[in-house]
Order: structure tokens, then C-alpha cells, then sequence
């Protein structure tokens, strides 16, 4: 089993006040996210992982800050500083999925989407991955919270039954 990548804190990037340092971290986690992930050449079973990129918001890809927001509305998602902090965790994951004991891989549970969950358990992080033809779609990765680890955990043990 290899380590998990480590967090990347707000606190190592430079700036002269708070917000300076805050753009200068958002934009070390898209360097980030744009070498492990976007241009990561990740593969899922076989398949490779793509972002979706549009639309862009802020210099960013739509992917980007799906995985760095929480919220339920698009236009109402606020920065989550618990997906900041794993943002190299995502490629890790995903590269790990099939080898890693500690990631729970199964379909999800729902009607119209062929989606799979990557679930780093121990952790309570979890990564979605929709199916498609020829590739899977990175939709988000987010903390596991109690009614999503439930789901979750129901969506398991039904994947595991023979």
C-alpha cells in the first residue's frame, strides 16, 4: 500500500495578506489539479478519466471547482477548505482504486446514471466516476458526510452480495 499524498495547506503558499495568499492557493491546487488530474492520463478499469471542462468559471474548469465546492446549487457552492487540502488525493485514488483495500469501489445505486464511487472508507472521502461509452467522467470528490456515508454503505454491501 503506498501513502496517501499529504494535504496542501493554505498555510505554505505565499502572500502579504489573506487574500493574496488565498489566490496564490487556489491557484497552486489547479497546478495541482491540472498535472495530476486534467493531464494526469488517469485510467479507471481500462478506461480513461476525463473532466469536464466548460464551463470554465474564473480561469478555472468546471471539474476543478465541483471538487473544490460544496453545495447543492451550482450557483450557491462555497469553497470547501476539507477539498482543498485533498486535492492530490484525487489521482491517488483513482490510480489505487482496484489495489488499495482501503478504497471501496462499487456502482452507485441510482436510477438513470451509471455512476461508480471510489471510497477511500477510513478516510471518508469519496470520489464519483459516471460511466460512459468509451471513458469515465470525473463528476466530484468530497468529504463523506453521515446521510451520504449511509447511502454509501447501503450501496456497498449490495454491491458486495454474489
Amino acid at each position: 500500500m503506498s501513502a496517501l499524498p499529504p494535504f496542501l495547506e493554505l498555510a505554505q503558499y505565499p502572500g502579504n495578506d489573506t487574500g493574496e495568499q488565498w489566490g496564490n492557493y487556489i491557484d497552486g491546487l489547479y497546478v495541482v489539479y491540472l498535472r495530476t488530474v486534467a493531464q494526469g492520463s488517469l485510467q479507471f478499469r481500462r478506461l480513461p478519466v476525463r473532466c469536464q471542462f466548460r464551463p470554465e468559471t474564473l480561469g478555472k474548469h468546471y471539474a476543478f471547482w465541483h471538487m473544490m465546492q460544496e453545495g447543492f446549487r451550482e450557483a450557491d457552492r462555497t469553497v470547501d477548505a476539507e477539498r482543498c487540502r485533498r486535492v492530490a488525493w484525487i489521482a491517488w485514488v483513482i490510480q489505487n482504486a482496484d489495489v488499495d483495500a482501503r478504497i471501496r469501489v462499487f456502482p452507485q445505486l441510482r436510477v438513470g446514471e451509471n455512476s461508480w464511487v471510489l471510497w477511500l472508507h477510513e478516510s471518508d472521502y469519496a470520489i464519483i466516476l459516471w460511466e460512459r461509452n468509451d471513458y469515465y467522467l470525473l463528476k466530484t470528490a468530497f468529504m463523506v458526510k453521515t446521510h451520504k456515508r449511509t447511502e454509501f454503505e447501503r450501496d456497498w454491501n449490495a454491491h458486495k452480495k454474489p
